[in-house]
């Protein structure tokens, strides 16, 4: 499996566009300041979380991870941001880098001032190894009630 699992979504979404795009727009995965290629595509993890999954052998968990893909055409064209829409609809299968297909959850596009905002939810198992803990020998617990003195 996989180290880091946000990492591994982020470069298979990564690869995905370029694939879908043939490479002919820029992806970027940190906050550009300024000098941004437009038409461009940014992909940022915007949260998760890990839930135990109950009834499982050993210790698997589910993670979800939400990310959005922020779509940028030179002039916030719609019909360009409709056909990125569409076109990132083929985000739901994407290939992570040990050829674990990934699907998506759920896909969310929205377009608001000129830019595309495409939001998508992964869930993925995670099998984290087990912990070696230390067992407690013995343990000896003596008490007596208290006396109670208004009775």
């Amino acid at each position: 499996m996989v180290d880091s699992v946000i990492n591994e979504i982020v470069i298979g979404i990564a690869t995905k566009i370029n694939n879908i795009y043939e490479k002919k727009y820029p992806i970027y995965t940190d906050a550009q300041q300024q000098g941004v290629d437009k038409p461009c595509f940014f992909i940022k993890y915007l949260n998760g979380e890990e839930n135990r999954e109950i009834g499982l052998q050993d210790r698997f968990y589910k993670d979800k991870a939400n990310f959005v893909i922020i779509g940028y055409t030179e002039d916030g064209n719609t019909e360009i941001l409709n056909n990125m829409i569409d076109n990132l609809y083929d985000l739901e299968y994407i290939e992570l880098t040990d050829k674990t297909l990934l699907r998506a959850k759920k896909l969310h596009p929205k377009i608001e001032d000129g830019v595309l905002h495409f939001f998508i939810d992964y869930e993925i198992f995670i099998k984290k190894e087990n912990v070696a803990t230390i067992k407690m020998d013995n343990y000896d617990l003596t008490g007596e009630v208290k006396k109670d003195e208004n009775i």
